[in-house]
């Protein structure tokens, strides 16, 4: 308060970082902001997660670096905290570095981390929360704890109590599937919009945008929690008139879980209590149209819901409807509720306009037209003269400060009025403060009720955005099976279809079954549909496995442990990664973890080697899928040697992409899957459509059908030994196609058994100039 006299006492009252900032302009209302503390033991971690702006706390374990890897890819942190003991240099700062947007901190761990997480929650053993067998994770939870009641010098008493849980609950879905399927922004420029997350997102609150962004990254794949969700669409939609006041209810509900976070930090304002009390005031209405619908679901939500008459009357009774931002301005008590409040008020108001007044008789007593009283923090009320009148000035004014152009005085009915009216108003202000306090903690008293009111509203937000997607876009219920089998009719890309306002989407079916489907070859042209209609499949059983209806006119999906997917690449340069070396670990990635109830999207694998190279991975890959795995695999390619392979396979099956050849018009996509294969790409067509030149396009024509007729000799097909090849421009001669090649002379003269590390990858950099200068 800098109108108290003495040395300004400062101390740090919170450290704010990323993962504990509760400022509106860096926070996303439908993004958690989570901390993940990790403490490792061997090739075991545990994990404890806190969101601070809402209180969620969760805890898990994991078994080595790339189960930990896939955790954090889903969890998406702002911030990791490591133990200081373990190194700046670990490979785990390096792992959490490799995620977007975080900041690494590391922090000594503290002795007995059980007993202040026990502390904190008020228990004796951590049994009572189900932890007992989850010792790196208990310790990893109270490493957070702690930390974060440094950082906040705060109680925390909103955390709510850790969920333990196994990432094995939930479909496993990796950095390259999240990113491949586009499930929450898309791949080039990270837009919510024309994602899945996107499409689906019609939630009303932010806690319910939270939660569909949690759901959407982990699917579920326990069947009967699945079901449940499913029916409790389904429920909605055969009660419409139901769902659409509760759609518009959930339209009027505040952020319940960062009100109540923010107001039991002492971060908050009279503003959250009001958006406390404008929500809670809605729940009766919600809690008594839930009670007429029957799915198992809504019937446990219709009972977590809690009004809390008492505390929205307390509130409604205490604090202005429209209060103002900042506590310190006062003003935010109703008028009615403290008396001793209503009494200094008013002896303020009085007081001021006695000020107003006496300005008015001061004139009026002295003749002085230009004479005002003022104010400042260093005189209080004061008269100020200018010096032309300093000749009317009367004598009861005793003089306080002389300016260039005006003397200012004081009399003693001002002082009087003075020490009255600033007397109140501080007295005021400290007692709506005190009366806020007050407030606030008969508000955390049902911060556990507020919390599981806001779980519950926020699980009916998910739903009730799920009812209004498949109503909108004309989606189907999920017939969930417990075998092999995979039946999609008519299905449809849920985000592609919404992008395309002609609505001329052409669907495709699907069947896989465990006897004879179990890979799908997709064959046919770019730009045919293949990958649409991979990733269709792909997103088509994520949605069911949300809980959310799906695009196609009938579905029966098989609950799948993970969904895998090789759909293109990009050069990984700052890794030091090509395109060819992303496509192969990927790859790698999906056959040392795929099991045979996993769903595998393979597109063009091999594309980014030589021709023979890549044939020969795909054959090995494509045998290896089905000897081995047994997982449901859609396998796009342009490898038309494959078609026989699959001919070979006992549960392996050929389809194509439909093509029109027109002779007037070329080539038309029409998008349709049918059985069979196709063993011709269209790629001069698909490049005569993109804009190419005439004079390159019907060269490459000829040139394609001399090759296709063509002889090969020493791997040259023997047209491009004659007149296909411009040698003025290519610099070859007829003698240079036949000589010994400079590059292969150089590696004759190489002694393998002797050459250092260093020196072959000096020689791999020469021979890269080499190559790249034969083709100047």
């Amino acid at each position: 308060d800098p109108t108290l006299p003495g040395i300004v006492k400062r101390e740090v009252v919170r450290v704010v970082t990323p993962g504990t900032t509760f400022s509106e302009v860096l926070l996303d209302q439908k993004t958690n902001n989570y901390v993940v503390a990790i403490l490792p033991q061997r090739n075991r971690f545990g994990l404890a997660t806190i969101d601070i702006t809402t209180g969620s706390f969760g805890v898990t374990e994991v078994e080595g670096y790339d189960q930990l890897a896939l955790e954090l890819q889903r969890l998406k942190p702002r911030e990791c905290l490591l133990p200081l003991l373990h190194g700046e240099s670990s490979d785990l700062k390096t792992l959490c570095e490799a995620l977007d947007d975080v900041h690494v901190y590391f922090h000594s761990t503290p002795q007995n981390p059980e007993k202040i997480l026990t502390h904190q929650l008020k228990i004796s053993t951590v049994e009572a929360l189900g932890l007992g067998q989850w010792p790196i994770a208990v310790n990893a939870a109270g490493f957070l704890v702690e930390y974060l009641r440094e950082t906040q010098k705060n109680g925390l008493i909103h955390l709510k109590r850790p969920k333990p849980y196994l990432p094995g609950e939930f479909m496993l879905l990796d950095e390259a599937t999240l990113r491949n399927l586009e499930l929450l922004s898309t791949f080039h420029d990270h837009k919510k919009e024309g994602s899945l997350l996107g499409v689906l997102d019609r939630t009303q609150t932010a806690m319910g945008g939270r939660l569909l962004k949690q759901w959407t990254v982990r699917p579920l794949t326990e069947k009967n929690r699945i079901q449940v969700r499913l029916d409790a669409v389904e429920n909605f939609i055969k009660e419409g008139s139901i769902f659409e006041t509760l759609w518009e209810e959930m339209g009027h509900i505040l952020d319940l879980e960062r009100s109540v976070a923010r107001l039991s930090l002492e971060r908050g304002t009279p503003r959250d209590a009001m958006a406390l009390k404008s929500s809670l005031q809605r729940l009766p209405l919600v809690k008594s149209l839930l009670s007429a619908l029957n799915a198992p679901l809504l019937a446990e939500l219709q009972k977590k819901l809690q009004p809390l008459p008492d505390l929205v009357s307390l509130i409604d009774a205490s604090i202005v409807e429209e209060p103002p931002l900042n506590l310190k301005e006062g003003g935010f008590i109703r008028e009615g509720f403290h008396e001793e409040l209503d009494e200094l008020r008013s002896l303020s108001r009085e007081g001021k306009g006695f000020i107003k007044n006496l300005q008015q008789q001061e004139i009026q007593r002295t003749g002085i037209s230009s004479l005002k009283v003022k104010y400042n923090r260093v005189f209080g009320y004061y008269i100020e003269i200018s010096k032309s009148n300093l000749g009317n000035v009367p004598e009861n004014y005793t003089r306080k400060q002389t300016l260039v152009n005006a003397e200012r005085y004081i009399t003693p009915e001002l002082k009087t009025y003075e020490e009255k009216v600033l007397t109140a108003e501080d007295k005021s202000k400290a007692l709506e403060a005190e009366l806020f306090r007050e407030l606030r903690e008969t508000i955390m008293e049902s911060i556990g009720l507020i919390q599981q009111n806001a779980e519950a509203i926020a699980e009916l937000d998910v739903l009730l955005s799920f009812t209004s997607v498949a109503l909108k876009n004309r989606y189907v219920k999920p017939q969930l099976r417990d075998d092999f089998t995979l039946t999609i009719q008519g299905g449809r890309h849920p985000v592609v279809e919404t992008m395309n306002p002609s609505g001329d989407f052409i669907p495709n079916d699907t069947h896989f079954n465990a006897e004879n489907q179990q890979i799908l070859l997709i064959t046919g042209p770019n730009m045919s549909g293949k990958s649409t209609f991979l990733r269709q499949v792909a997103l088509i059983s994520l949605m069911a496995q949300i809980g959310s209806y799906v695009p196609a006119q009938s579905a029966e999906i098989a609950v799948v442990d993970r969904i895998f997917t090789r759909v293109g690449a990009s050069d990984n340069l700052s890794k030091g990664q090509s395109t060819f070396m992303v496509e192969m670990q990927e790859a790698a990635n999906i056959l040392n973890n795929a099991t045979a109830r996993s769903l595998i999207i393979l597109d063009e694998i091999g594309r980014g080697t030589s021709t023979y190279d890549g044939l020969s991975i795909a054959w090995a890959i494509l045998e290896y899928l089905h000897q081995q795995i047994g997982a449901k695999t859609l396998f796009a390619t342009h490898y038309h040697e494959l078609i026989a392979v699959t001919e070979r396979l006992e549960r392996a099956q050929n389809y194509c992409v439909l093509v029109h050849e027109d002779t007037q018009n070329g080539v038309v996509f029409l998008h349709k899957i049918q059985a069979g294969g196709i063993d011709k790409s269209y790629g001069i067509e698909v490049a005569k459509l993109a804009g190419l030149p005439r004079a390159v396009i019907e060269k490459a024509q000829h040139i394609l059908k001399d090759l296709e007729e063509g002889v090969v000799e020493k791997g040259i097909p023997a047209e491009l030994q004659a007149h296909h090849v411009d040698r003025s421009h290519s610099g070859l001669s007829s003698q240079g196609l036949h000589s010994p090649h400079p590059i292969a002379e150089k590696l004759k003269k190489v002694d393998v058994n002797h050459l250092t590390p260093m020196e072959a990858l000096q020689l791999l950099v020469e021979l890269k100039r080499d190559s790249e200068m034969d083709f100047l």
